[in-house]
């Protein structure tokens, strides 16, 4: 295929792509004979011609030949290329219907489809993620969570889900997540999700990891549910809580199995949670990962003090801070900062 396309090439060394740093849907540089830029190169022309390709059902959305079908991946691939080049609409998100495609990690983020096309598109197939961040005001998160519990499949098995900065309508309470009960990993980052909310997905059985930021929690106790389960919380920004900061870290005391902590903070907030969790010698036993940037009266010795006596310590977030100067951060092997000289 290869030599079909560059007749005048001789075969070169294939470089195999790095999934960890590749992004989808974008071209990566590399030898032209390597299959990944192959792929690319062909779902780049299939996106580009789609109109001519396809066949137009009756009510004007496009169809995929009947012959035609994809490998799972190469699907996945499919619709994050058309996602990322803007492609995905009401009237070619119809080719994901029927079983020619097989989709499992879906990636429609900042999409222009409604509510009844995503229905049709996606939510028959065996879903284990969707990333729908900024999806389009005509697809809310309570349509998206209708549609995932609609396949008994997604329900059971759907292990990661982000919901980032998708609009919730005002007279749509309380969000039901409680159906998905093979869920992992939630991110509701910028979404109008209350404490009753995070009630709610707190008691989910298997959940793992968390982004409850800039949202409007109140009161993060709920947690508490969870805590032999939780591994990962993010929750910067969280400008609504009420919680006095003796409260605060006696919920975050009890999350002993947490490994990434995100308390995060902008500097209007002046908060000081971060100063008083550095002082606390009894939390967070077994933490890897803890970003503290943004919070006030922060030095470098209470930091390396902090993860002295947390030996598997991994990461810390110092940005915006008046901490991360000392040699200490340089010198620890295994220790990775991120400051404002780093």
């Amino acid at each position: 295929m290869v030599h079909f396309l560059h007749p005048g090439l001789s075969p070169r060394t294939i470089i195999p792509p790095d999934a960890r740093k590749d992004i989808l849907g974008c071209l990566v540089v590399q030898e032209e004979a390597s299959p990944y830029s192959l792929v690319n190169i062909c779902l780049n022309i299939l996106v580009a011609n789609l109109e001519k390709l396809c066949s137009e059902r009756s009510d004007g959305t496009l169809c995929l030949p009947e012959h035609w079908s994809f490998p799972q991946e190469l699907a996945d691939q499919f619709v994050g290329m058309m996602t990322w080049q803007g492609k995905l609409t009401d009237r070619t998100a119809s080719i994901f219907q029927g079983n020619q495609m097989k989709l499992k990690l879906v990636n429609i983020q900042k999409a222009k489809i409604s509510t009844a096309a995503f229905l049709k598109a996606f939510c028959h197939h065996r879903l284990t993620e969707l990333d729908a961040t900024a999806a389009s005001t005509d697809l809310s998160i309570p349509d998206i969570l209708g549609g995932l519990c609609s396949n008994s499949w997604i329900q059971e098995n759907l292990r990661r889900l982000v919901l980032d900065s998708t609009s919730i309508p005002r007279d749509s309470r309380p969000l039901l997540f409680g159906q998905l009960t093979g869920l992992r990993v939630l991110s509701v980052f910028n979404v109008c999700f209350h404490s009753e909310d995070l009630v709610n997905v707190s008691q989910l059985p298997k959940l793992e990891s968390l982004d409850i930021s800039n949202t409007l929690v109140t009161n993060i106790s709920a947690l508490l549910t969870c805590k032999d389960r939780l591994r990962s919380l993010t929750m910067h920004y969280l400008k609504c809580l009420t919680m006095t900061t003796p409260q605060i870290l006696a919920v975050i005391r009890e999350l002993k199995c947490l490994l990434h902590l995100d308390i995060s903070d902008h500097r209007q907030l002046k908060s000081d949670l971060a100063f008083h969790l550095l002082q606390q010698k009894d939390i967070l036993p077994n933490i890897e990962s803890l970003d503290i940037s943004g919070g006030s009266y922060i030095t470098d010795g209470a930091v390396e003090l902090f993860i002295q006596q947390r030996p598997a310590m991994q990461f810390v977030g110092l940005l915006a801070t008046d901490a991360g100067y000392s040699d200490f951060f340089s010198a620890k092997e295994g220790l990775r900062v991120r400051s404002f000289l780093k």
